[in-house]
Order: structure tokens, then C-alpha cells, then sequence
């Protein structure tokens, strides 16, 4: 359910002006699918629950950075509330305030990214 409403959102989003940016490349729905995943592989079972890293980072290209630049914000808390339903779905408990960020990595090629995850 989660990816839904990031899709519904994100549609908002990007309507108008931002429709061009999303022609081709990278997506923003490929980016929270795998941040969820990303949360399911990093879980620890504590007393508290089923602990999860509060902060994400989201790797990319250069040329994909700079796309979602003007609107990295919206973007970021978009994917940060994507984040939380799928905790609130799975029963995660976050480490503390979630935070997600977007950055550039001169190592990734147009249309590939990496997530990363940290307590």
C-alpha cells in the first residue's frame, strides 16, 4: 500500500514542469522499492522490536542528481514517508528520526543508484 500512495503523490509531484524530467532515467518508484528493501535486509530484532536504520542514503549518478535537484527536498520527504508506511506495515521500529538523503556518486552510470542504510 505504501508504494501506492508514493505513487499518487509523486504524480502530483511531477506534474506540469516535471513531467519531462521523468522520460527516461531513473525513477523515483525504482528508488523506494528498493529502499524498502533495503529496510527488510537491514532489520535486528531487539527488545524493542524490529529495529531499523533511521538514516538512508540514495546514491546516483551524477546526471540523475542533478534532475531531481530543484525538487530533492519533496522528493526525499516523499520517500522518507514511503519509508515509514512500509515500517508501519512490516512492524519496524526506527532508531531514532528517519532521514533520507539524495547525493551523487561519480561512480554510478545514468539510471543506476545505490542505497545505503545507517542507525
Amino acid at each position: 500500500m505504501g508504494l501506492q500512495g508514493f505513487e499518487h503523490r509523486l504524480e502530483r509531484l511531477v506534474e506540469g514542469g516535471f513531467a519531462r524530467t521523468f522520460r527516461s532515467g531513473l525513477q523515483p518508484v525504482e528508488i523506494a522499492r528498493r529502499m524498502c528493501r533495503e529496510l527488510d535486509a537491514q532489520r535486528m530484532v531487539t527488545p524493542r522490536g524490529n529495529l531499523v536504520p533511521n538514516h538512508i542514503a540514495v546514491y546516483m549518478s551524477p546526471v540523475d542528481h542533478e534532475r531531481f535537484e530543484t525538487f530533492a527536498a519533496s522528493l526525499g520527504n516523499e520517500l522518507a514517508e514511503v519509508a515509514r508506511e512500509h515500517a508501519r506495515a512490516e512492524g519496524y521500529v526506527f532508531a531514532g528520526p528517519l532521514r533520507v538523503d539524495l547525493a551523487p556518486d561519480d561512480k554510478l552510470k545514468k539510471g543506476d543508484f545505490d542505497v545505503a542504510s545507517a542507525v
